[in-house]
């Protein structure tokens, strides 16, 4: 059982302001009270709020060729590795489990190198994270199609590391999706907890931005995502989120399982 006197000194401490020691008991008296994966992501997500947002804050470690950034850091995310984050600590029962889960997350296999990272959320992250299950023609909504292709090759040339991706073919790719302005029809009918893709107008990929869809108790959803404008993370209604950022097509929604199974 958790002490009582360490989860009270706990309180209300944001994910962001705890110690590893802290994050430990968090993370234990989380899966003791709230039994079910969707309870405890909703809050890991309230306690993410107002955590700092970096760019691209993860990497492979000090020494790393490519990225050098931490392999882990709590205290700032972006989109990407808020999700990732996220989920990785409503599954675990400690901060290593944690740390452990995001690697499996965030790389092929678990193999922690530049290149096998899920860099694309269509062609990589997905298909690498089968606890998401896309039920974006199941609400009942009208869709739309966008078909592009995606060039792991093209991207490493990008980011200045040509010499990677070369043995990759391009994928071309058509993927369905909910347009903005049917935000209203289809959260009435959004699976809690979701991974909403926003899908953007960039021909080189589809993905440009992605969140955690969760109701609360009454039924009321919210987006919680990593803001670039604001710079740390927020909750927003998902249709005005949409209506206030005209350079989404729309988005895809994922209904997500706990990655670590049955206890």
């Amino acid at each position: 059982m958790i002490s009582a006197v360490l989860v009270l000194l706990l309180g209300a401490t944001p994910v962001f302001g705890m110690s590893e020691a802290e994050l430990d008991v968090y993370l234990a008296q989380l899966q003791e009270s709230r039994p079910d994966f969707a309870s405890r992501l909703a809050d890991v997500a309230e306690r993410s709020l107002g955590t700092a947002y970096d760019p691209g804050p993860l990497g492979e470690g000090p020494g790393a060729k490519y990225d050098p950034d931490p392999l882990v850091d709590f205290s700032k995310v972006d989109c990407v590795t808020f999700v990732e984050q996220s989920v990785a600590l409503a599954a675990s029962t400690s901060r290593a489990e944690a740390v452990d889960l995001l690697q499996r997350i965030r790389y092929k296999g678990g193999t922690v190198d530049y290149e096998a990272r899920n860099h694309f959320m269509e062609t990589d992250w997905l298909p690498n994270n089968p606890f998401c299950r896309d039920v974006t023609a199941e609400l009942g909504v009208a869709t739309a199609d966008v078909t592009r292709t995606i060039s792991r090759k093209d991207f490493f040339v990008r980011v200045k590391a040509p010499e990677l991706g070369r043995a990759t073919p391009d994928r071309t790719l058509t993927v369905t999706y909910l347009p903005s302005g049917r935000a209203v029809e289809a959260e009435a009918k959004l699976p809690s907890p979701s991974l909403i893709c926003f899908v953007g107008k960039v021909d080189w990929l589809f993905t440009t931005h992605c969140g955690l869809y969760i109701r609360d108790e009454d039924g009321k959803g919210r987006l919680y995502h990593a803001s670039l404008p604001l710079k740390k993370v927020v909750s927003a209604e998902l249709p005005g989120y949409l209506k206030e950022n005209p350079r989404f097509l729309g988005f895809t929604a994922w209904e997500i399982a706990d990655p670590s199974g049955p206890r």
